[in-house]
Order: structure tokens, then sequence, then C-alpha cells
């Protein structure tokens, strides 16, 4: 990938090739956390503005791609605890509303209820490994375990899943 030097120089052509390259993963990582299509919408736009601000930032210790996926996944918390502190009596948006391009709406849905059970570090690694499709490693960097301890978690929780089935 190697855009994230190009972003931080403001090439906005190298942003825009790194966001059509990675919205629909980090969509769908955002999607598995919040559970609200609209909320995964603004918070995919929220990552990369993110992105661009931050290139400059960038360590080439960790890949471009748990790099974005870390950023997301801290703006998806961070909008959920904002959103905790919101008033009462808006109105709810369906959370199978989904906007983003080329993303098979029935899988979300599929998806987002076999893992409403697990606890949110068993969501973590799962999101993480299968939607944001990252490495052990790049995982246990992000959650500030090990790639060991990562694919254990990961394991433990397709058994859990597999127990509900």
């Amino acid at each position: 990938m190697k855009l994230l030097p190009k972003i931080a120089k403001g090439d906005l052509y190298a942003l825009e090739l790194l966001y059509e390259q990675q919205k629909i993963k980090v969509y769908r990582l955002i999607l598995s956390i919040t559970g609200d299509s609209f909320l995964a919408e603004d918070v995919t736009q929220e990552t990369f503005l993110r992105v661009q601000n931050q290139a400059q930032s960038y360590r080439k210790d960790i890949s471009e791609t748990a790099w974005i996926a870390a950023i997301a996944r801290n703006l998806a918390y961070d909008s959920l605890r904002r959103r905790r502190y919101e008033t009462v009596g808006m109105e709810t948006i369906p959370d199978n509303a989904f906007t983003v391009q080329n993303v098979d709406e029935q899988s979300n849905v599929e998806f987002l209820d076999l893992i409403k059970e697990l606890s949110q570090q068993e969501k973590d690694v799962i999101c993480l490994r299968i939607v944001a499709d990252l490495s052990w490693k790049e995982i246990g960097q992000i959650t500030g375990q090990s790639a060991d301890a990562s694919r254990k978690r990961y394991t433990r929780s397709l058994e859990k899943l597999r127990s509900h089935m």
C-alpha cells in the first residue's frame, strides 16, 4: 500500500485511493462494533479524515491497514461513549439501513446477530481478524496483547460461537 507517506505530504489522490481500497473493511469493522449502519457510515468518514490529519504520525513498525483499523476501532468506541450521553427520545435509526455501496446487507445483519453474545474483547478479535483481515501480530498491536494471545482468544471465541449455534 505505502500511501500514508504520500498522504502526509498532502497527496489527495493517494487519500482517495486509500479510501477506495479500505472503505468497505473500515465500514464493516465499525459496523460490527457499533451495530448502527448510519453511525458506522459517519465514523467511517471520520476515520479517513483522521487518517488524512494524522498521516504524518504514522509509524512504520505497524502496517498501514492495522494503523487505520486501530483508528477506526477507537473512533467507533468513542462514538458509542458519546452516544450514551445524548438525550433520550431521539428517533432511533434502524440498524439495517446500510448505505455503503457493495456491502451485502444480509451477511452484515447475520454477522452482527451472530457476534452479539460475545464479550467486547471477543468481538474485537473476531472483527479485527475476519472483517479487517489483520494478522495476529497486527491484532496484538491494536489490542495490547501478544500475537499468540490474540490467536487463542480468537479460537476460544469461535468455539463459543459454535456452541451457541
